[in-house]
């Protein structure tokens, strides 16, 4: 039977109707029940992270926290890949090794896999059924599951679970594009869930209501890694380094989407004509400076894809596009400034941006909106502007001002708030969901 979906889906074109692949999914699932072995006495620890964050992505908290939980626990990072993305800027294989202990799974689903809800449940039958074949592949025995995401409530109820642990990384029910349902999804995914984190403050005073074991764990930095940006040997990539012979650069890494505040980004680059503000990051559909021409092109790579058309914009106004986290320390000598220049909305006022801790782990001046975590944890150490005209004008203080003790400071903040303490803490949690003493 599930030969014969996969089939009929290549077949159709991807035609099959939203109410069709609802009910083939619940058929699939019927006449075709999980495999699961017998826990054994004394089964090791597995995980499964089910992920709404792309593995290729910008490296952040989800795959962070995979790769070094699997220093101590083997286990396959999910991250669903929809035909659009495909279409549009091609994609990793469906399954590969990162490391010996660690599999990235990359299912190819229908899309709008995260905005309407039959299909998301079409896909994540489809999945369901995929990785129990992977998790025997693998000899996982009975993994953990750890989801970021509100609507992997049927991922976490379809299988056995040894336990599941949920990640809040941002509140994606207030999200434009969240399927009405989400909410109520967040809700059965809560009451399923043994274990619970929230990589913010602000989302732990919001969610921490819904499951007693809700922990604050703020995410961490690669403290070694970014302070590359200050070692002599590391160069400048040839292609920021021509717009930094130009003059001061005002950087800004990370995903550009509709959480930033692209009119504040055009009115500091209208308002420091004399210094370059350069973007580097993944470009969605969302993003106000985008403008794609391609339907299925929701996030493209860079300007130069095909189906994406840049709106006007100032000259001294750069969008370079994506560039691996290997290569951020580079990107980031070039800085002068860096910014956090969220758009404040409900999207965003959640938001502990991991980027503030990589910038201040190179010692860079960092300015920022004024968000709630930002405001509550990185006071004195990040300037907080609460309008246009104050965001350009600590710009403009720091271009000005060499100050190398502050620079100092910076790196001292952020040297302690490690990936590593960040997942023994989540590990502690879970081995407890377990009833496994750490």
């Amino acid at each position: 039977m599930m030969k014969q979906m996969y089939r009929g889906l290549r077949l159709a074109g991807l035609s099959l109707s939203v109410g069709t692949a609802a009910a083939t999914a619940r058929i699939a699932l019927t006449l075709n029940p999980l495999r699961v072995p017998d826990r054994l006495p004394e089964e090791p620890i597995s995980f499964v992270c089910y992920s709404i964050t792309p593995w290729d992505g910008v490296w952040q908290r989800p795959q962070q926290f995979a790769t070094r939980f699997s220093q101590f626990h083997p286990g396959i990072y999910v991250d669903p890949v929809g035909v659009q993305h495909i279409l549009s800027a091609g994609a990793s294989p469906v399954l590969h090794s990162h490391s010996p202990a660690l599999s990235v799974f990359c299912p190819r689903v229908l899309p709008m896999g995260k905005t309407n809800s039959r299909i998301i449940d079409f896909n994540d039958a489809l999945i369901i059924k995929r990785l129990e074949k992977l998790i025997r592949q693998l000899h996982l025995g009975h993994p953990v599951l750890i989801t970021n995401t509100p609507l992997a409530d049927t991922i976490a109820n379809r299988y056995p679970w040894r336990a599941v642990a949920f990640d809040v990384i941002d509140d994606f029910t207030k999200w434009a594009w969240s399927p009405r349902d989400a909410g109520e999804r967040e809700q059965r995914l809560f009451s399923r869930a043994d274990t619970v984190f929230t990589g913010t403050y602000a989302l732990w005073q919001k969610k921490h209501q819904f499951h007693p074991e809700t922990e604050f764990i703020p995410c961490g930095v690669e403290i070694d890694h970014f302070m590359k940006a200050n070692d002599p040997d590391c160069h400048v990539p040839d292609d920021i380094a021509s717009i930094k012979s130009r003059g001061p650069v005002i950087g800004y890494f990370g995903g550009l989407n509709e959480r930033i505040d692209a009119d504040l980004l055009v009115y500091v680059a209208e308002s420091i004509p004399t210094a370059s503000v350069v973007l580097i990051g993944p470009i969605f559909a969302d993003f106000g400076l985008s403008d794609f021409e391609d339907k299925w092109a929701s996030l493209l790579p860079d300007p130069t894809s095909p189906g994406f058309r840049l709106k006007p914009i100032p000259p001294n106004l750069h969008i370079m596009g994506i560039r691996k986290y290997q290569e951020l320390p580079a990107y980031l000598k070039a800085f002068d400034v860096c910014l956090l220049p969220y758009v404040l909305s409900q999207a965003t006022i959640d938001i502990h941006p991991v980027k503030g801790l990589e910038y201040l782990a190179a010692g860079r001046p960092v300015v920022s909106t004024p968000l709630p975590d930002v405001k509550a944890f990185y006071s004195g150490i990040i300037d907080v502007a609460d309008t246009p005209e104050g965001f350009v004008e600590a710009i403009r203080y720091h271009l000005k001002t060499e100050d190398r003790a502050k620079a100092r400071e910076r790196i001292e903040f952020a040297k302690p708030k490690t990936w590593e303490n960040m997942m023994e803490r989540m590990r502690r949690k879970i081995l407890k969901a377990c009833n496994i003493d750490a």
